[in-house]
């Protein structure tokens, strides 16, 4: 151990601690705080498991940008998938059109469906209402004798004559 590394200055915790004012920081020294040596390492054996641990950094790192690389080509391929679902949900109905339809993702869409079909649900109810009210019964009238009472004897022998 150094006699630098117990040199007290006033950016150690125990100056701090003690109120005093923090100082400029001494140049050029080594400072061992906290039981944990500054510096490079001292022994062999911890230059080889630096220059191990410097690799297994350096695979992640790769491993990392490879992850990265299929994360935008999977978020690429979601994109494509919504579009294509957003489009298949427009086709299917002649009710759902590009300005009704909206969403980036497929819940989104799907909500978006639900609510035009509940406007459409609403407004088929609606005129639904309106055609009981003004309902016209289907077929033609019973069929009866013509009124013959407002016509003369020789138009009633004519009339009789000519259903025969």
């Amino acid at each position: 151990m150094n006699e630098e590394s117990n040199i007290e200055t006033p950016e150690t915790p125990a100056a701090i601690d003690a109120g005093r004012p923090i100082g400029p920081p001494l140049q050029g020294a080594v400072i061992e705080r906290r039981g944990v040596p500054s510096g490079a390492p001292e022994k062999p054996e911890d230059t080889g498991k630096l220059a191990e641990l410097e690799t297994a950094l350096g695979d992640a790192k790769k491993s990392l940008d490879a992850k990265a690389g299929d994360c935008d080509r999977l978020k690429a391929a979601l994109d494509g998938a919504v579009s294509a679902y957003r489009k298949l949900a427009v086709s299917s109905s002649p009710l759902y059109s590009d300005d009704i339809i909206s969403g980036s993702t497929v819940e989104e869409i799907d909500a978006s469906i639900k609510k035009v079909n509940g406007l459409v649900k609403k407004m088929r109810s609606s005129l639904e209402a309106e055609i009981k009210d003004l309902s016209i019964p289907a077929g033609a009238p019973e069929r009866s004798a013509p009124d013959l009472s407002g016509l003369s004897p020789r138009e009633k022998i004519k009339q009789g004559l000519e259903k025969k």
